[in-house]
């Protein structure tokens, strides 16, 4: 047998799994999936970080760009100048089918990943992490052209400290 007629299964099978993946990447959209649009889109960011032990107060503007990827997950990433320098963040939100739970995962140019899950209820989405010695909760609020986003970290007796916030107006 000739190599070419043994590889004529592989390139049959090649050819069926490259003509099969449209099927399943034009499944529909979840209305829960769907709910992430009002993020999509380029905003103009002013950031407002807090002092905390961690790190001192500073102010920063920039820009955020959001965008589907897969119809599935909304990916978004920022860049903002101040003082301390540019700051950049990456950030993905998505609805977990079978977690009935959307969640965000935030990695950013200070060395921090964190991954958070939650719930929307009108124009608030409430995100929280799940470790027991570093909560942090992000809120988002949906507003008519912007949003606001504050995140915040339990301190030792569970209250929530604020660690920065976002203005976001969607940008023209």
């Amino acid at each position: 047998m000739s190599t070419s007629t043994m590889n004529t299964p592989v390139i049959l099978l090649l050819i069926a799994g490259v003509l099969g993946i449209p099927s399943l990447t034009a499944a529909q959209t979840t209305p829960d999936q769907k709910k992430l649009d009002v993020m999509a889109g380029k905003w103009s960011i002013e950031v407002d970080t807090k002092a905390t032990p961690l790190s001192p107060a500073n102010k920063a503007s920039g820009s955020e760009e959001c965008q589907w990827f897969a119809n599935r997950h909304l990916v978004c990433r920022s860049d903002a100048k101040g003082s301390a320098g540019t700051y950049s963040q990456m950030r993905t939100l998505s609805y977990i089918p079978a977690r009935k739970q959307y969640a965000v995962y935030t990695v950013d140019s200070l060395g921090s990943a964190v991954v958070a899950y939650g719930q929307v209820s009108g124009d608030t989405w409430t995100f929280s992490t799940e470790q027991p010695a570093f909560n942090i909760r992000l809120t988002l609020k949906i507003a008519a052209g912007g949003y606001t986003a504050l995140a915040e970290l339990a301190g030792a007796d569970g209250r929530y400290l604020p660690l920065s916030e976002v203005k976001a107006t969607r940008a023209k």
